[in-house]
């Protein structure tokens, strides 16, 4: 109907209503037509909001309009356009994580207001429209197609755009060349469940060291089995040294109900670990016994550093200084009865022996024990009858009794006492050998794909595993170094070589290898662990430190640590201590962990952007003590 005729007077209602609408219609035509969103804005599912007291740098608050508050979740990764407010200028653009809500929020009322109140009190329903209230973590700003860290905040009433799995992976890092040689560890909790890889053979990665934390029954045993398969698989040489010889039956496929029935969920398949080999010391029960390949092994007693040896023995510093000097007794004897150094070339050898960094040649435990029983013989005057042992000084008593007469020792038999009950609790425990065959062979273990688990089950003493295990540590590394040197040499000089054999060893129980305790006591014990972690990276070898008590392990172990996996920790004090070290988690995260799932954690790795919280892949192979 044409109202524009008639005069208003002239009109009836309806014919002026209608005459209105047709009015302000006109109006919106001849300024622009109907009101479309900018570009910039079309897509979008949020906007960001002003900032409000509290506000905190890092994050910003968004409002999610009511028919995408389903689609918003917590750990969803949006991107943001940083819109200038009078220029419609897009000045950068901004990546980050939802780190809390949506939170329901109604329009124009208070989530307290009276009527709500009532209305809810008496059962009435009234559901006023509302909008979503959201903390997002901005990790990153975009410049020219790299994520640097942000430097300033988006402007408000900006567009928040959902990121799609390609974007997600691109900017989380997730995409690995296969040269890299990813290795898949999970699935990516939140709204996108994509799958999680490390790159096995990337230097800057793993070989910057791993820490795997976490309260009993929180999936540590799970991570730890599954990334050693997956490593090996991935041409890493891997070594375990398996306290508890959890890990000597990951030869075979597990047959645990529940794990069966997760690996089907995510379409994966049951398998045991191959190229598997056993170590464990000789004369000890192995904790699987039927294991295919098996070797028992004896450590070396002239490989082990003077002052290292000493802090296993825990001796009080009377005790070491006692000990010094039959160690300096022991290699003049030696000397003077030609058992080392016996030639023209072992003399230039033994010119540049680091006894800082290894024993004396050849020395033995027994010869040890025969210049402490000779030097408490001769201070109570009775040295005389004085007889060496097999594998001692033997035959050769009157060079050792004539150097502890020249060297005038300091006349303390309790001292000498205490050292000779230690060094015979060492000899019982029949972990030396002198025999080049019995030696366990690093260089065995150092091979593409070979998975090296040393079985430490049997042994009750925790000075002796930590003598074992800092002692295959350092033969690892020296063998590494002389590898790399040569490498280097052969580079210099324009040889072919081959490329070095990338290695990752695993020490689990690592609280009560280097606890706090443990490395006041044993600081030259430590201080050959951080030489291997701080040298190991250029040469390939990344230690992965494995604990359920990480509370005992001191800041400078966890300094070592570049990447980490946290499973479940209810220690508030562990979780306040890890927020110093551990970058860019954020607080909702945190206070997660205690609450976490079996199986789940919070990952960060170097090339991730910002740490993730990752749903683990069940493990393939069988576990011992693994309910």
């Amino acid at each position: 109907m044409n109202t524009t005729t008639k005069p208003q007077a002239a009109m009836s209602n309806a014919e002026k209503v209608a005459h209105a609408a047709e009015t302000i219609e006109q109006t919106g035509i001849e300024n622009g037509g109907p009101f479309r969103e900018p570009e910039t804005y079309r897509g979008s599912c949020a906007r960001t909001m002003f900032d409000r007291p509290g506000s905190e740098d890092g994050t910003v608050t968004v409002l999610v309009p009511e028919h995408n508050t389903g689609i918003v979740t917590r750990e969803a990764y949006v991107r943001i356009p940083s819109v200038h407010a009078r220029t419609g200028v897009v000045e950068a653009e901004y990546l980050g994580v939802v780190a809390s809500g949506p939170f329901a929020e109604p329009d124009a009322l208070g989530a307290t207001a009276p009527t709500l109140i009532v209305a809810a009190a008496y059962g009435a329903v009234l559901t006023p429209k509302y909008h979503g209230i959201a903390q997002v973590e901005v990790f990153g700003e975009r410049v020219g197609g790299q994520v640097i860290p942000p430097v300033r905040r988006p402007y408000p009433n900006s567009p928040v755009f959902l990121l799609n799995e390609p974007e997600i992976r691109s900017v989380l890092g997730l995409d690995i060349r296969p040269d890299d040689k990813p290795v898949r560890i999970g699935l990516m909790d939140g709204a996108n469940a994509l799958p999680v890889e490390i790159p096995a053979a990337r230097k800057s990665v793993l070989f910057k060291h791993t820490g795997i934390l976490g309260t009993t029954g929180g999936g540590k045993s799970t991570t730890v089995s599954g990334s050693i398969i997956h490593q090996a698989e991935a041409g890493n040489a891997v070594i375990v040294f398996d306290v508890e010889g959890e890990y000597t039956t990951m030869d075979q496929p597990t047959d645990n109900a529940q794990m069966l029935a997760a690996l089907q969920k995510r379409g994966l398949n049951a398998k045991g670990a191959v190229n598997t080999d056993l170590f464990y010391l000789a004369g000890r029960d192995p904790a699987n016994p039927d294991h295919p390949r098996q070797h028992p092994f004896k450590i070396a007693f002239d490989e082990i550093s003077t002052s290292v040896f000493a802090e296993i023995l825990d001796l009080s510093e009377p005790q070491e200084r006692r000990l010094m000097d039959a160690f300096e007794v022991c290699r003049i004897t030696m000397e003077r009865a030609k058992i080392y150094p016996a030639s023209d070339a072992e003399q230039q050898e033994a010119f540049e022996v680091d006894e800082l960094s290894r024993g004396w040649p050849r020395m033995t435990i027994d010869m040890l024990l025969d210049t402490v029983s000779a030097a408490i013989e001769h201070l109570e005057g009775d040295a005389s009858n004085f007889s060496g042992r097999q594998g001692g000084f033997r035959g050769h008593e009157q060079f050792l009794l004539q150097t502890l007469a020249a060297r005038k020792i300091e006349r303390d038999p309790r001292s000498w006492k205490a050292i000779a009950k230690r060094l015979w609790r060492m000899k019982k425990a029949a972990v030396f050998t002198s025999n080049d065959a019995e030696r366990i062979s690093v260089a065995s273990m150092i091979r593409p794909g070979r998975i090296s688990i040393i079985d430490l089950s049997d042994m009750e003493s925790p000075y002796l595993r930590n003598l074992v295990i800092a002692q295959i540590l350092r033969l690892l590394h020296k063998h590494q170094d002389s590898l790399y040197a040569a490498q280097e040499t052969a580079r210099r000089e324009n040889r072919k070589h081959g490329e070095l054999t990338r290695m990752l060893v695993f020490i689990e129980e690592a609280h009560e290898f280097l606890s706090s305790e443990r490395i006041k006591q044993m600081p030259n014990l430590f201080d050959q662990v951080a030489t291997i972690a701080r040298r190991g990276r250029k040469r390939y070898l990344g230690l992965v430190f494995v604990t359920q008590l990480p509370s005992h392990l001191p800041d400078e172990v966890l300094g070592l640590i570049n990447n980490w996996i946290l499973h479940k920790l209810t220690d508030a004090g562990v979780v306040n201590r890890l927020k110093k070290i551990v970058p860019s988690v954020n607080d909702a995260t945190w206070k997660s962990l205690p609450n976490m799932a079996p199986g789940q954690a919070v990952c960060s790795f170097t090339h991730l952007t910002r740490p993730i919280t990752v749903s683990i892949d069940p493990s393939p192979c069988k576990l011992r003590m693994v309910d």
